[in-house]
């Protein structure tokens, strides 16, 4: 999916519009795991217990039960490519928490839904992951 100009903007206005939550994972400036999980902790608010692990992550994305109600959640991760490039085995296994989370939320029964999605620099497109 290629959105134009500014890859996210529209699909975050829609999800705002809507009432969803949103939430904005910059990875801008992230080159380690321990950095990444800091910026996933404090962007997902997190309760203070988080374990900042992959298990932790995946735990917390398939919870969000401290995030204010809403008809929806929105996670648009942006500036990822630094990361990956630094980190291509743990970039790797954030795309399959991510997708694991949105997969989760997309079969569960009731409750409201999660969707990722990944974007670069404006006009690099953006790829979304669909939950629920």
């Amino acid at each position: 999916m290629t959105l134009d100009q500014q890859p996210l903007a529209p699909a975050v206005a829609a999800a705002e519009e809507a009432g969803w939550t949103v939430l904005r994972l910059d990875l801008d400036g992230v080159r380690g795991k321990a950095g990444l999980m800091r910026r996933c902790a404090g962007v997902l608010r997190v309760p203070e217990y988080f374990g900042a692990n992959w298990d932790a992550l995946a735990d917390a994305l398939a919870d969000l039960s401290w995030l204010p109600d809403a008809p929806g959640r929105l996670l648009a991760v942006t500036s990822w490519r630094g990361y990956a490039g630094e980190r291509p085995e743990d970039w790797e296994t954030l795309q399959e928490v991510l997708e694991g989370a949105a997969e989760f939320w997309r079969e569960g029964e009731g409750g409201v839904g999660l969707t990722v999605l990944l974007a670069e620099a404006p006009g690099g497109g953006a790829r979304a992951v669909r939950g629920r």
